[in-house]
């Protein structure tokens, strides 16, 4: 698979040469790079754009994000505002409406934009989000199920350890249990 990243400031084949040398000491594999392009060979969709402007932007060479990157970039963040443990969910929360009212888009829309740019749907990251944020909860903190279950959202502590089994293969104590004894 390739991606195309879209860089402003190349204006002449030493930037060329320049932008191969340092996004392949970042570990990038090149398919191309030509003035105001870099074709990357991806297995998995490119996002690290702050990376490659920290490392572009030095050079004077800046990092232009296409409007459906920008999309998936703000539907992450709101994902980490909303399943950071401190979001106040309001009764019958629903975080498809949240995303349009926040992005001022129709939610059909901020979806198939999501699935064609990270290969996978909102709903699937943000129970991969959650679960993650789970773990971090179950091994870095005190905090029961129940105040898990609740500072995520979910509708009840048997919802949280049913997705979490799904996802896992196990039940959060056990997980819990596990992780303690190996550390």
């Amino acid at each position: 698979m390739q991606q195309t990243v879209f860089i402003k400031g190349m204006v002449c084949n030493r930037c060329i040469t320049t932008v191969t040398q340092e996004l392949q000491q970042l570990g990038i594999e090149l398919d191309e790079v030509n003035l105001g392009e870099v074709k990357i060979a991806v297995h998995a969709p490119f996002t690290d754009y702050d990376g490659l402007n920290k490392k572009l932007a030095p050079l004077g060479f800046s990092v232009l994000e296409n409007k459906r990157s920008k999309l998936v970039k703000e539907v992450k963040q709101i994902a980490a505002e909303v399943y950071s443990g401190e979001f106040d969910f309001p009764h019958h929360f629903r975080f498809s409406d949240l995303l349009a009212q926040r992005l001022e888009k129709e939610y059909d829309f901020i979806s198939q934009q999501f699935s064609a740019e990270e290969g996978t749907t909102i709903e699937k990251f943000v129970i991969d989000y959650r679960i993650e944020k789970i773990k971090e909860m179950l091994v870095y903190t005190s905090l029961t199920l129940a105040d898990i279950s609740f500072q995520l959202g979910f509708s009840s502590v048997a919802h949280l350890s049913r997705q979490f089994k799904q996802q896992t293969g196990l039940n959060p104590s056990h997980f819990k249990t596990m992780r303690h004894s190996r550390g």
